[in-house]
C-alpha cells in the first residue's frame, strides 16, 4: 500500500453530505493553529479534519495543539476528506492553492491578502465562479464587534447627513517586538506594511467610501508607505502603513470626516479568535445559501489586491515619474 493509499484509508474518503461541514486548514504555522484551527476545532457545527502541510511533523503537531484532527501531506487526500478549507499560508502560496481547492469543488475561507499580484488573484475568482463554491476573505477588523458597531453607526450618520468625504488610516506595527509570532515571516519582511496592513486599512476605507479609482504612493523610512487614494465621485483617503515602526510608536487609528462630523477610532488589537469565529458563522451561512454570495468573497479580495498592486507599481517608478496609477 502506498503512502497516499494509507492516508486515504485513514481519512475515510468521501462521505454523504450531512448537516455538519467537514473542515480542514491549509498551513501549519502559528496563525494556522492558534486562530483558524483552534476556532474550527472548537465549534460544534463543523467536523474538523486536520491540517495540511508539506512537513508531516508540523502538520501533526498543529493537530495535536488544537486536540482535533490529524496531519496531511497529500493535498488530494485531504480534499477527498473535506467539504471546505481554510487557508493560513503566505499570499503567494495561498492563491494557487485556493484556485485548486475551488476547482475541486470545496468551499474556501481565505486569509489576506489573497495574492501578491492581480493575475493570481483573478485565477482564484475564476475558479470560485466556475465551481460555484462559497468564498469569504477574513478581513479581521470587519468581524471585530467594536469596529463593526462603529462602522454601522457611521453608515447611519452618512444616510442621515450625507456621504463621507474622506478617511485616513494609520497602521503602525512592529514585527520586531520580542515574542512577535511573525518576526520570521519572510513575505512580511519582503513586502512590508503595504501588503500586511494594506488589506486591513482598505477594508475600513471601502466600508465607508466608494471604490478606488486612482492611487498615488510614496515611501517613507524603513518599510513605511504613504498612499493617497481617489475614490469614485470625489472622496479621498490616505493610508500610512508600516510593520517596522519603533516599538513605542505602535498604534492603528482610523479617522472619518464629512457632513456627519469627524470621528476617530483607535483600532482594537485583541479578540482575534472571536472575530474569526464570527467570520466562520458568516461563511457557513454563505455555504448554506444556494447563491454562495458574500460581500467579502474572493472577488472583493481580488479588488483589494488590485489597489495594492497599483501602489506597488507607483513605488517602483523613479520619484520624478510618480503621479497616480489607475486601477487595472
Amino acid at each position: 500500500m502506498t503512502a497516499r493509499d494509507q492516508e486515504s484509508a485513514t481519512a475515510g474518503g468521501r462521505r454523504d453530505v450531512g448537516s455538519r461541514l467537514r473542515f480542514a486548514v491549509l498551513g501549519t504555522g502559528y496563525w494556522a493553529w492558534w486562530c483558524h484551527g483552534t476556532v474550527l476545532a472548537g465549534r460544534s457545527d463543523v467536523d474538523f479534519v486536520g491540517f495540511w502541510g508539506r512537513d508531516a511533523t508540523k502538520a501533526d503537531a498543529a493537530a495535536a495543539r488544537v486536540g482535533r484532527g490529524r496531519g496531511f501531506t497529500d493535498l488530494d487526500v485531504l480534499l477527498d476528506a473535506v467539504d471546505a478549507v481554510a487557508i493560513a499560508l503566505p499570499p503567494d502560496v495561498q492563491a494557487p492553492l485556493a484556485a485548486r481547492v475551488a476547482r475541486a469543488g470545496k468551499h474556501v475561507l481565505l486569509d489576506k491578502p489573497l495574492a501578491l499580484d492581480p493575475v493570481a488573484a483573478d485565477e482564484v475568482v475564476a475558479a470560485v465562479a466556475d465551481s460555484g463554491v462559497a468564498s469569504l476573505s477574513f478581513m479581521t477588523y470587519l468581524f471585530q464587534a467594536e469596529v463593526a458597531a462603529w462602522l454601522d453607526r457611521l453608515r447611519e450618520l452618512a444616510a442621515a447627513h450625507g456621504p463621507w468625504e474622506g478617511v485616513a488610516v494609520s497602521c503602525a506595527g512592529s514585527i520586531d517586538t520580542p515574542g512577535n509570532p511573525y518576526i520570521d515571516s519572510v513575505w512580511r519582511r519582503e513586502r512590508g506594511g503595504l501588503w500586511d496592513w494594506g488589506p486591513h486599512a482598505l477594508s475600513l476605507v471601502l466600508s465607508l467610501l466608494p471604490p478606488v479609482e486612482r492611487v498615488s504612493a510614496a515611501r517613507g523610512v524603513r518599510d513605511t508607505v504613504h498612499l493617497g487614494l481617489e475614490h469614485a465621485g470625489g472622496p479621498l483617503s490616505a493610508l500610512t502603513l508600516t510593520v517596522t515602526a519603533p516599538q513605542s510608536a505602535q498604534e492603528c487609528v482610523v479617522t472619518v470626516w464629512g457632513p456627519g462630523g469627524r470621528h476617530t477610532l483607535s483600532l482594537p488589537t485583541g479578540a482575534l479568535r472571536e472575530a474569526y469565529d464570527r467570520a466562520v458563522d458568516q461563511f457557513l451561512k454563505a455555504v448554506a445559501r444556494g447563491s454562495r454570495s458574500h460581500p467579502l468573497d474572493a472577488a472583493y479580495a481580488s479588488r483589494i489586491v488590485a489597489v495594492l498592486d497599483a501602489a506597488e507599481r507607483q513605488l517602483a517608478r523613479p520619484a520624478e515619474q510618480r503621479t497616480t496609477a489607475p486601477i487595472a
